[in-house]
């Protein structure tokens, strides 16, 4: 039995099920659940899934993050959409139902297990790597194929295509990518730019045009938890120009 903060914590509570539909070119999609409850979350993509996992791990207060979290932007309280949380009662996947079980929030970003249906097991020591196997093992793919061709840049500017699901990217120089997404006659638009590949994950600096902020990112899931809470904050939007 594990120790929380202030509770205790049993063991199966920090186990989580991932029951996952998949398919080629789109979004990933399923239901998330905590222990042995019978009812889940819905989430689409790996963005939503690690926003979930966060949520989880704050109302539990475990694993503990030895890194304050650091943000792209000060989200008001009536800025921020309400999330509509989908519940969903147990079920299989599709495609594969997933045992993760984090054990350590390092280098902010996670560490711990991943089991599939079959039994095989994954030790991950980043949230890179665990989307990287999770798509491998969706594919189909041995987890050490990819590896021997690509490198640190090329398997972070692949997964991040794949996370935040962008419709708008571009490479302008060959260490910075732009993402851009839309809304109406608004755009949110970021330049990143890794320059460090430690921890199996990155670091590096994220610029956010329309509001002309910059911040250094220490990992993956940092990155992509900055770029979220951007989109998702309807005040970003509301209190920027039209594009020009």
């Amino acid at each position: 039995m594990a120790i929380s903060y202030k509770s205790k914590l049993y063991d199966r509570e920090r186990v989580f099920t991932m029951a996952v539909d998949w398919y080629e070119n789109q979004p990933l999609e399923g239901v998330l659940y905590q222990g042995s409850q019978q009812m889940g979350v819905y989430f689409t993509g790996y963005y939503e899934f690690a926003w979930q996992m966060e949520q989880y791990f704050t109302k539990l207060q475990y694993p503990r993050s030895v890194m304050d979290r650091r943000e792209l932007c000060s989200i008001r309280e009536d800025g921020m959409q309400r999330e509509i949380v989908r519940e969903a009662g147990r079920r299989a996947g599709t495609a594969d139902t997933f045992t993760i079980r984090v054990t350590h929030r390092q280098n902010a970003s996670w560490q711990g297990t991943v089991m599939n249906r079959a039994g095989k097991t994954f030790h991950f020591s980043s949230f890179l790597e665990l989307v990287g196997w999770l798509e491998n093992d969706l594919r189909g793919i041995s987890e050490n194929s990819d590896q021997e061709t690509e490198t640190s840049q090329q398997r972070v500017e692949k997964y991040l295509r794949i996370v935040m699901s962008c419709p708008e990217v571009m490479k302008v120089l060959p260490d910075t990518l732009v993402y851009r997404f839309r809304k109406e006659k608004k755009s949110q638009t970021f330049m990143i730019r890794p320059m460090f590949y430690e921890h199996n994950t990155c670091q590096g600096s994220i610029y956010w045009k329309e509001h002309r902020k910059q911040v250094s990112f220490r990992s993956f899931l940092e990155l992509i938890n900055m770029m979220g809470a951007a989109i998702r904050d309807r005040s970003s939007w509301e209190e920027q120009a039209d594009v020009i």
